[in-house]
């Protein structure tokens, strides 16, 4: 692998050499990279330029992920082939709430209710909501509106959405999510909220007068 970096730097040249290395850095610790943020457009385009393409496979290879790139939708990211590999973890609440997301934009693409690069635009509070129709359709614990936020926030670090400012007057946010939360939740987001549901309801079933 050593001497694929060293073949690039004589090849391509110091500053391309220098380029890849902080392009790997930076889905090592962003996951993503999606083309439309501010000052990723060299690392984007590192990871898409077909010269490079066979190293950076196999770096990623031999860490133990598997790279993903979509030039359609201009965004490349990298996920663990095995549980063993270091990847950000997600807690229980962290991963219905990405299944949500999923599911919320899923259902828009299917609309056609979508921007350029396959991004949904929503609110935080419109996520919310759907979150607490799609979870809790009876009722019962939820994760709080804060909390909701915070998950959103470390969803951002990973440029699986982009949030907006805060809107004083509307007391919300925008929230741009991007094509990459399908490769976080799997092709069948609402199947598998369905399922986390109706496995919630089994643990804690409800009678017919909505008392626990």
């Amino acid at each position: 692998m050593l001497s694929e970096f060293e073949n690039i730097e004589r090849s391509a040249g110091a500053d391309k050499a220098a380029d890849l290395r902080k392009a790997l850095h930076f889905l090592l610790r962003r996951q993503f990279v999606f083309a439309g943020d501010p000052r990723t457009g060299t690392i984007y385009n590192t990871i898409m330029d077909g010269r490079f393409r066979d190293a950076v496979d196999g770096f990623f290879d031999t860490c133990g992920y598997r790279l993903h790139r979509d030039p359609e939708a201009q965004w490349a990211g990298i996920v663990a082939m095995d549980e063993d590999v270091p990847l950000p973890r997600m807690k229980l609440d962290e991963t219905i709430v990405m299944l949500v997301l999923a599911a919320y934009w899923q259902q828009e693409i299917n609309t056609g209710a979508m921007e350029d690069r396959a991004v949904v635009v929503t609110t935080i509070n419109d996520l919310f909501d759907r979150y607490r129709e799609m979870v809790q359709p009876n009722g019962g614990s939820a994760v709080s509106s804060q909390r909701f936020r915070d998950i959103l926030k470390e969803a951002a670090q990973r440029s699986l959405v982009e949030i907006g400012d805060f809107d004083n007057e509307q007391q919300d946010c925008e929230v741009r999510i991007r094509p990459m939360i399908k490769l976080i939740s799997g092709g069948d987001a609402l199947q598998r909220l369905e399922r986390y549901v109706r496995s919630e309801e089994a643990r804690f079933p409800r009678d017919a007068g909505g008392e626990a």
